[in-house]
């Protein structure tokens, strides 16, 4: 994780990820959420900038997308996505699609990079690299290039139909010509 991440910009964290990040030796710059995860024994370093939005209507990692969409970000790698635990993956995962309309964001793991794509995605990855292609909506329809099972302008319905394909080139195209999906890549 740490040779995709590399130095960032600035490390914004959701509400607890603060204790990840310092786990993992970077420094948060900023911190959002409604702080139901920092305790009196949380010590951040000095100069962390806290953002308290209390609102119980949405999840601290919404609340961190709109504080940076309203400074300006709009670039967002996000690690430390799951906190352990399926039903914050899942919602994260539906989150990072809601927000792609409005923002560039690649959810990563230690095996996974995810991609929400509506319209045309284009990337190079090594040959013989997993991908998953997974429907965000009821009906998407994709044309991809560069994989063994191509698609051209196939109808994937919400679920698991073009999962487990293999890069055959180095460059991936895709053009989601309705709907929208997540794009997989694994060991990217």
């Amino acid at each position: 994780m740490r040779n995709l991440v590399g130095n960032p910009a600035r490390v914004v964290c959701a509400d607890g990820g603060a204790q990840k990040a310092l786990a993992t030796g970077y420094s948060p710059d900023l911190v959002v959420g409604d702080l139901d995860s920092l305790d009196a024994s949380d010590r951040l370093p000095e100069g962390v900038e806290i953002v308290r939005v209390p609102n119980q209507d949405n999840t601290d990692f919404e609340k961190t997308l709109d504080v940076m969409l309203s400074r300006g970000m709009d670039h967002f790698l996000v690690t430390a996505f799951s906190g352990g635990r399926i039903d914050q993956t899942l919602a994260n995962i539906q989150i990072a699609y809601e927000y792609a309309a409005r923002c560039t964001i690649v959810l990563a793991d230690d095996h996974f990079v995810l991609f929400p794509v509506t319209g045309t995605f284009k990337s190079e990855f090594p040959i013989g690299t997993i991908v998953s292609i997974i429907s965000m909506t009821d009906v998407s329809v994709v044309s991809v290039t560069g994989l063994a099972y191509g698609l051209n302008e196939s109808v994937l319905p919400k679920g698991g139909h073009a999962v487990s394909n293999r890069s055959i080139s180095k460059l991936i195209s895709i053009n989601v010509h309705s709907g929208g999906i997540l794009l997989m890549v694994n060991d990217a």
